[in-house]
Formats: C-alpha cells, structure tokens, sequence
C-alpha cells in the first residue's frame, strides 16, 4: 500500500496512533517533523467522524490526537487557541481533550497539572509529577512540578532522585540543561561551550515555533525567511543549527507555496518582499530547501500533493505584456 492510498478510518486506526507519531523524549527529532504529522492526522480523521464514521476506535483515536496536541503545546512551552489551528471550536476541542484524559490515568495527571491541580500541591515547586526517563540515558529523569515547570534529575543505583533547582518552560530547555550539567559517570556529549550556545540558540528557535500556534503577524515570508536565515547563520552549535534549518526550510516552503496560491514566481516573490540582500540567485536554495522541508517535516500522507504544487511552482512561467 503506498502513502496515498487507503488513508480511510482503518488506515488511520493502524497509523495514526500518537505514539507512533511522537517521541517527546527526543528533541532531536524537532518540532516541526512532529507537529505537521500530528496536526494533519488530527484534521483528517475529524473529518471521518464528522462524515458519520463515529465508531468507538475512531472517536477515541480523534480524542487522543486532540489531546497530545495540547499536550506538544505544552511540552514546547506554549499555549494556543484550537480553532485557530484545528477549525475546531474552543469548546468542542476540549471536550474532546477531556474525554480522553478520563480514559487514560497517565495522561489525566498531565492535564490535571496544567489544570486544577487536583492531584498536586497546588503551586508547589518541590512537588513533581516524573515523566520519564530519558531513553539515551536512563539514569536521567525529567518532571514536571507543581508550577508547571520541567524539571530533571540524575538517579544512580537506585538512590533517591535529586531534581535540580531550576524549573525551565519547555522540556527542550530542560534536556538541553540536563546536558549542560552533565551526566554523572559519563563523558559529556559535547563541549560546555557548544551546551550553552544549543541553550541560547533554541530560545532564538522558540520564538519562530510559537508562530506555529498563534497564526498572527503580517510581516512577509520573504522578509522572515531572511531572517531566519540571518539567525541561522550565527548559530555555534549543531543543535542550535539543525532547529534554524527546519525553520529556514518551512519558511522556504511557506514562500513557494504563497507564489503557487497567488501564480507568482519564486523571483517574483522575492522581489515583491524588498529585502536588500537577497538577489535571483537564491530561487534555487528556495526551492531546494522547500522540497527537503515537505521531504522530512510533512504528513507522508500530504507529501504527493505538496510534491505537486512545487513542481507547478517551478514551472510557472507568468504571461509579461510586451
């Protein structure tokens, strides 16, 4: 079965499952290849229940999609209106959220944090709720406590946890603290240095994933791309680096498909921006970067069409009075 194919509510059932769109553990992985996934599940099997496949599984499968989708706001730090990114209504989203939290204790309690508090001292830094362990290295623990900070801690031989001091807004933050650190009994993954500017460089990062919640701005996306570009150039770590790629590339994305949308050129898009210190000669980086973004950061299910709306934004050729 190719990508494109049999994307029905059994489709779904077997693939679309959260835990095989997500790793929150892994940074690494970035947000953008994360959240598109997650997003265009969610939309596609609203859709099924809405058209009148509404059968236990595939409710239940929508609820759950809803629900780690406040949970990725969260986990990166960010709070964000549904309708705005679901067309969902506020009230029916979490409706949906709230089912599902009923259904799974875990999950309930994470809700519950950054809720009521119900199963917390309410307010209270030194309670906290464990996460997880982190998979590459098991001695190291992450939490989350009762100020709805992320939290991380080191456990050797069975000793007891001794979370650090400082609470952070988003996991990343944490993890990347936690190897600024250092992980007890193990050689450091990197140089301090290269920690530190990973910590500086994805709190740049973190300001052009909010955006991804808060579709707001009018600035145009030739202006951002520059930007992102320029920022992307000064970064000193790789971490650092590979967020600004993911960034530039979607940005790189966003341009080609608003040429494709208002049959404009790449060039002609560039030019309509006014940015100074671009010139014709990077339409090709343009269009590189945006095929790799819909390569490596797009639902698999949504990558022919997008394919195919580059391949006619390559190819247009606008009609110039003589």
């Amino acid at each position: 079965m190719t990508e494109t194919i049999g994307c029905d509510s059994t489709w779904h059932l077997a693939h679309s499952r959260p835990a095989d769109l997500l790793d929150y553990f892994d940074p690494t992985r970035g947000f953008a290849g994360q959240i598109n996934p997650l997003v265009s599940r969610f939309r596609d099997v609203q859709a099924l229940c809405d058209g009148g496949e509404s059968d236990a599984p595939l409710t239940h499968l929508r609820n759950a999609l809803a629900f780690h989708l406040v949970k990725m706001s969260r986990w990166w730090g960010f709070d964000f209106c549904p309708r705005g990114l679901t067309d969902v209504r506020n009230p029916l989203f979490l409706s949906y959220v709230k089912a599902h939290a009923a259904r799974v204790a875990e999950d309930e309690s994470f809700f519950d944090l950054f809720t009521m508090q119900r199963h917390m001292h309410a307010n209270d830094a030194g309670h906290i709720l464990v996460l997880g362990r982190d998979g590459a290295v098991p001695a190291l623990l992450y939490g989350l406590d009762g100020q709805r900070g992320f939290r991380f801690a080191f456990q050797t031989n069975g000793a007891d946890i001794a979370w650090y001091r400082h609470s952070y807004s988003d996991f990343t933050s944490a993890w990347l603290a936690a190897r600024t650190v250092g992980t007890p009994g193990a050689a450091a993954c990197d140089t301090l240095p290269e920690h530190l500017a990973a910590e500086r460089e994805h709190a740049w990062a973190r300001t052009w994933h909010q955006r991804y919640f808060h579709r707001a701005g009018t600035r145009p996306v030739v202006q951002l791309y520059a930007e992102a570009c320029a920022q992307r150039s000064v970064c000193q770590s790789s971490f650092g680096r590979a967020e600004f790629e993911t960034i530039v590339n979607d940005l790189a994305f966003k341009i080609a498909r608003t040429a494709f949308t208002r049959a404009l050129t790449i060039a002609d898009m560039i030019a309509e921006g006014g940015t100074g210190d671009m010139n014709l000669r990077v339409v090709d980086t343009i269009r590189q970067r945006a095929r790799t973004f819909v390569a490596t950061c797009v639902d698999p299910c949504r990558r022919p069409e997008l394919d195919t709306l580059l391949d006619r934004t390559v190819a247009y050729r606008p009609r110039r009075c003589s």
